[in-house]
């Protein structure tokens, strides 16, 4: 379960509300929504973890705020992703071996008429060594 861990270490750094989106992240509200995985063992040189993991985000307006819609967009948020991901899993110990990004359908909220972003990133990762 280490491998599991550090992964949802790495992706709670990456994708956050405040620290790597440079837009007005204050006034959004962030959720990790679904948090999915599978691991199996391999041996390559050494034995080593592997997972895939699903991780699904939801972004939507703070009430608070007024605002009808997310002050971030989809690929502003996949860009910051995109940008920092290497170093992010390479300083947990964790090797990328594939990614790609879903966005979802765009959810209106019938009452408030408040939009919100619904999107996931898939990954599969290997831990360095074991």
């Amino acid at each position: 379960m280490q491998l599991v861990q550090q992964v949802r270490k790495t992706m709670k750094q990456l994708v956050t509300a405040s620290k790597n989106l440079k837009v007005s992240r204050d006034a959004d509200v962030y959720s990790e929504i679904a948090f999915d995985y599978s691991l199996e063992s391999i041996t390559f040189g050494n034995q080593r973890q592997t997972g895939s993991f699903a991780i699904q985000y939801l972004v939507s307006p703070k009430p608070e705020s007024g605002n009808t819609a997310p002050s971030v967009s989809y690929d502003q948020i996949i860009g910051a992703f995109d940008s920092e991901k290497a170093q992010a899993f390479k300083d947990a110990g964790l090797i990328i071996i594939s990614y790609s990004y879903e966005q979802s359908d765009i959810v209106t909220d019938p009452t408030t008429g408040s939009v919100s972003l619904s999107f996931t990133i898939n990954i599969k990762v290997a831990e360095k060594t074991r």
